[in-house]
């Protein structure tokens, strides 16, 4: 029915629409699903063998007399036989008339329904189920016939030691030195992975003070000069005292550290000595507590004994 031609939203009522909407509710339709026991393998927990196997309620909410047909079949073969049939002008039929649809107005959500129509058959269950042994006798592997690249493959290998485990010191190349020249990376031969490197802030002073002796004897006067030995010797002996005032903070540096680890070592002893006695003065008190209830209990005994025998 499409009463207007500017209207986009129409629908047609025929046998096709019918249809349409017959298979629409079955694929949509849901219902409550149930759990069958099958009683051969009611205790099993193989995943081939289930215990159980889902069904569908057959719960079919319309009645059986009602034809669910589409009902266009009757009034079209009304509309053939009055016009196949010779009526006589005497004989009077009544002409039928039809209600106004009134589709875009108070009737228009009738024609937005559609048949609610269950399933008929549960559905299957993809289940697999194992091949017994005559099946796989039957059908043995054909592994000899092929050669023995496309029997076996190793795709990897995997080791129990990791990559790290397996990571040597630094490689340290050959190296050639030009005459008269000293690089400064050679001074730091003594410093080896593991014993110096990677550089902490120590290292890092000790390579600045290496540095700053370098830049001191470069101004030093040289030896064939005798004017300026004692020049030299004076810059010398300054310079072995600023040395050995260096020195002695180190050596009050790792003192200081030892103190305070001794100090710690001294504390966490300390506690736990007291720990120790603490627990043991509980224990000492327990068992004092328990030799205190048994004298009360038998001086109370023996007084309760006493006053029935006075008595």
């Amino acid at each position: 029915t499409r009463t207007n031609d500017d209207d986009e939203l129409y629908l047609y009522l025929s046998l096709r629409y019918n249809i349409i909407i017959y298979n629409v509710a079955l694929l949509s339709f849901s219902c409550k699903k149930r759990k069958v026991p099958e009683f051969k393998a009611m205790f099993s927990n193989l995943i081939h063998y289930p215990s159980y196997f889902v069904q569908l309620e057959e719960k079919n909410p319309v009645p059986p007399f009602i034809d669910r047909r589409w009902r266009g079949k009757a009034q079209q073969r009304f509309e053939t036989f009055q016009q196949l049939v010779v009526i006589p002008a005497s004989l009077q039929v009544p002409r039928i008339e039809y209600e106004d649809p009134d589709i875009n107005g108070r009737n228009r959500w009738k024609y937005f329904e559609r048949p609610f129509i269950p399933f008929d058959k549960p559905i299957p269950l993809n289940v697999v189920y194992a091949m017994s042994k005559s099946e796989l006798q039957s059908h043995p592997a054909k592994s000899k016939d092929k050669p023995a690249y496309l029997i076996s493959r190793t795709v990897e290998t995997q080791t129990d030691y990791r990559d790290g485990e397996a990571q040597t010191d630094p490689y340290s190349p050959e190296y050639i030195v030009p005459s008269g020249s000293i690089p400064e990376l050679l001074t730091l031969a003594t410093l080896t992975w593991g014993h110096g490197l990677p550089a902490t802030q120590a290292e890092v002073e000790v390579i600045e003070r290496a540095r700053e002796k370098r830049a001191w004897e470069a101004t030093l006067p040289p030896l064939n000069d005798a004017a300026h030995i004692a020049k030299r010797r004076k810059m010398m002996e300054e310079m072995e005292r600023k040395e050995w005032a260096f020195r002695e903070e180190e050596i009050e540096e790792l003192q200081e550290v030892r103190l305070n680890l001794l100090k710690a070592l001294l504390m966490k002893r300390e506690e736990k000595h007291n720990e120790l006695n603490v627990s043991c003065l509980d224990t000492h008190w327990f068992k004092l507590m328990q030799e205190k209830e048994k004298k009360v209990k038998k001086i109370q005994h023996e007084h309760i004994k006493g006053m029935e025998q006075n008595h």
